[in-house]
């Protein structure tokens, strides 16, 4: 799995957009869609992670207080299948497609 935008052809200044646009609650049914395809055990909290602007960090002090299950994978791992979400959103909206056998 690549660990940067570059690694997967995305350029970092079209990921804040991507980034900005879905905060600001574009495109929500395509980031589901593209966190199941990246990683379904964890698409909830990457969803959450874009769409709000959480944290990983964030995320674990609800693991602690009790209110929400403990996320299945690593830090490296999470933040690599947001990255990835990303990248497949991108794709999608461009009209390519996102996965083909697997790959990018």
């Amino acid at each position: 799995m690549q660990q940067s935008y570059a690694g997967y052809g995305l350029e970092r200044g079209r990921a804040k957009e991507l980034l900005k646009e879905c905060r600001a609650g574009k495109h929500s049914d395509l980031l589901r869609a593209a966190a199941q395809q990246a990683e379904p055990g964890i698409a909830e909290w990457v969803v959450l992670s874009v769409a709000e602007g959480k944290s990983l960090h964030d995320m674990e002090i609800k693991w602690e207080l009790g209110e929400a299950e403990i996320m299945p994978c690593s830090r490296n791992s999470f933040y690599a299948y947001r990255k990835l979400t990303l990248v497949i959103l991108d794709r999608m909206l461009s009209g390519k497609d996102a996965v083909q056998d697997g790959k990018l």
